[in-house]
């Protein structure tokens, strides 16, 4: 699998919404099992909007409302079976509550 590093912009409804995804890369060749990016958020006009989990198996990734530690989001979506690194941007956008 080949993993990439994203960063891109769009806007919704005067919204102006980015996805950024990091991937750990130290951590990774360490690891014998998948692991998620160091560093997966979506944020909202410069804000924090949602948080994204996944793990590098190609098993599916979600997406949950921005919340602090210990709290239980607002909302969370699974886009199983689906590739982190392939989805467009719009395509994760259109499944949220936005």
């Amino acid at each position: 699998m080949k993993l990439k590093d994203r960063k891109e912009k769009i806007t919704i409804g005067g919204n102006v919404y980015e996805l950024t995804l990091l991937w750990n890369r130290d951590l990774l060749c360490r690891s014998a099992v998948g692991m998620p990016p160091d560093y997966a958020h979506i944020t909202k006009n410069g804000k924090n909007f949602a948080l994204i989990g996944c793990s590098s198996n190609l098993n599916g990734f979600f997406v949950a409302a921005f919340h602090l530690a210990l709290e239980k989001p607002n909302w969370r979506m699974t886009f199983e079976y689906l590739n982190i690194n392939t989805i467009p941007f719009k395509d994760i956008l259109v499944r949220l509550p936005l």
